[in-house]
């Protein structure tokens, strides 16, 4: 009988235990619930005090006096999301407000906070101050062991115009996970013209092929006519490739993928449409060849983004490959081949009504209906 009480008091025990500790869970939610709401109402009016000094910076000292000492690790986290949205004089008021405030003091302090998301709000807002002492301690955060304080450090130094090289940033940045990759490619964009001769660099160079498209990308953004060689020479190393099949999935292969934007495809591929859409953006008549040879390409998406890069070219020589690929298996290539027909003027718009009028059902289903929708009679 001994052995069963026993059982009995455990198991009261046990669930004693567990209910004391949901209820501490419990408690301890309702409180960080609670502080989150009084952290927001907080922000809320310091949003409102800040924008009343803003236009009337006399009242600085009245706006000081109603701080407290919590209110700067608000500060630094509205001053993080505010600075992103304001532009010009409003801006520089923010930012003269800021450092009134000692806030440029306090985020340099931050950096060194065991606490990722403190170290990445305070990089954020540094990325405000151009001066010596941030940018060293902006560059020191290149190497944080979190992704996202690395992220908010590059971003920072490039709106200050201080990378020190398209290399480091390389080095640091483009082997984040995919989570990450639009931010990554957000910060190559905004490089500038003056890192074009790095980043055409790295198109030359023994890296990946998910650094190559980051290179490709940015100097498509930047529009450096400087970049077109270097691209075509990557465009045709990676055209020719001996078996260009090989280089799709299995899904590809069968066609599960076709008919829909943003399949999957792997690096190379992917490379030689990051290449088409930096010249699409570049607009440069020494890519024609390449962009004629482009819309032969085994990969249907290459195929498409060509089509796109030729009517932004505007050269009639790619009428004739264009009314081709209105019988394409491929619906976005015959979309992406009709619309850039119909930007091409006269030439191009003359073949549409013939291939409307032809034989081939499939050509002529897409012909007829981009006219029809551009108010054309067929």
């Amino acid at each position: 009988m001994g052995f069963y009480v026993l059982i009995h008091w455990v198991s009261l025990a046990l669930a004693g235990a567990t209910l004391a500790i949901l209820s501490a869970a419990v408690v301890r939610q309702w409180f960080r619930q609670r502080r989150s709401q009084r952290d927001a109402q907080r922000r809320e009016s310091l949003m409102a005090l800040a924008l009343e000094y803003i236009e009337e910076p006399e009242f600085l000292p009245a706006f000081k006096a109603q701080l407290r000492p919590e209110d700067q690790r608000l500060l630094v986290e509205l001053f993080a999301g505010l600075l992103p949205k304001v532009r010009g004089d409003y801006a520089e008021k923010v930012v003269h407000l800021m450092r009134e405030m000692g806030l440029r003091d306090r985020c340099l302090r931050q950096m060194n906070s065991p606490k990722w998301w403190k170290r990445a709000d305070a990089a954020a807002v540094l990325g405000w101050f151009n001066e010596p002492q941030v940018i060293t301690a902006l560059s020191r955060a290149m190497d944080d062991p979190q992704v996202d304080v690395r992220l908010e450090a590059a971003r920072a130094l490039t709106r200050l115009g201080a990378v020190q090289s398209v290399a480091g940033l390389v080095a640091r940045l483009a082997v984040v996970d995919a989570s990450h990759s639009l931010g990554v490619k957000e910060i190559f964009r905004s490089l500038g013209t003056g890192a074009v001769p790095e980043l055409i660099n790295v198109l030359d160079s023994d890296v990946s092929d998910q650094v190559k498209m980051l290179a490709a990308d940015a100097l498509g953004h930047i529009g450096d006519a400087r970049a077109v060689p270097a691209l075509l020479k990557l465009f045709r190393t990676q055209a020719a490739s001996p078996d260009p099949t090989t280089q799709l999935s299995p899904k590809m292969r069968r066609g599960e993928t076709a008919g829909r934007p943003g399949a999957a495809v792997n690096a190379s591929v992917a490379l030689r449409l990051a290449v088409m859409q930096a010249l699409s953006v570049l607009v440069d008549p020494r890519a024609l060849d390449a962009i004629l040879a482009a819309l032969d390409d085994p990969v249907w998406e290459v195929r498409a983004q060509a089509a796109h890069c030729a009517s932004q070219l505007g050269s009639v020589d790619a009428v004739p490959r264009l009314t081709s690929l209105l019988n394409d298996e491929h619906w976005w290539v015959r979309f992406h081949a009709a619309e850039a027909l119909f930007r091409l003027g006269a030439a191009g718009r003359a073949s549409l009504l013939q291939s409307a009028r032809g034989a081939s059902a499939r050509a002529a289903d897409m012909a007829a209906g981009l006219l029809r929708e551009k108010g054309v009679a067929v």
